[in-house]
């Protein structure tokens, strides 16, 4: 995978490796999965973590974990707690809209105030499929129906070439350690 995951990049021109590159890790297998192809592909590395804290001692132990991966790497860390339930009654929007916006807004902020090139997200190919068909669901036009980009300005998401499976059996042959979020259960 490594070897796809390289050739991905390089056909997407997504980054080069001498920027430096916030990933936004939040302790899942897309991410950490990601943070372990970039780590071990050379790149220049700093992760962000965002604690939602809307599922009390499971963020707070997602946060522990994602912490001491950057440990074991060596990678430095930024951690933002969130009080995302408050910012969403207060701008009148759904959680997962808010926990989007307090988490791009953050990174945004994040990629200035440190002069990092990119912001490197976990998305997959499954993701992209997904969001193709709500996007058709909900009557975009044809220009409309594009997928996830890999590259959108500074953001780019360099697992996009990997499925699902692909990603898991990849956890599974490095012996990667990784956190399941409970709220993925649910619709």
């Amino acid at each position: 995978m490594i070897e796809a995951f390289r050739e991905y990049i390089e056909q997407q021109e997504l980054c080069q490796k001498q920027e430096r590159i916030l990933v936004a890790v939040s302790g899942g297998v897309d991410s950490v999965v990601m943070l372990h192809l970039l780590y071990h592909a050379g790149y220049r590395l700093v992760v962000a973590h965002c604690n939602f804290q809307l599922r009390a001692e499971e963020s707070d132990g997602d946060e522990r974990f994602v912490r001491k991966l950057t440990e074991q790497y060596g990678i430095p860390i930024f951690v933002k707690r969130c009080d995302t339930r408050v910012y969403a009654e207060k701008e009148k929007i759904s959680i997962e809209m808010a926990a989007r916006r307090l988490r791009y807004n953050w990174f945004t902020e994040l990629l200035e105030a440190h002069q990092f090139q990119k912001l490197a997200v976990g998305h997959n190919k499954d993701d992209d499929a997904e969001t193709f068909f709500i996007k058709l669901l909900r009557g975009s036009g044809l220009d409309g129906l594009k997928g996830i980009l890999p590259k959108r300005e500074n953001i780019i998401r360099p697992l996009l070439f990997a499925s699902r499976e692909e990603i898991l059996t990849y956890a599974k042959e490095h012996q990667l350690s990784f956190r399941e979020d409970s709220s993925n259960a649910s619709d």
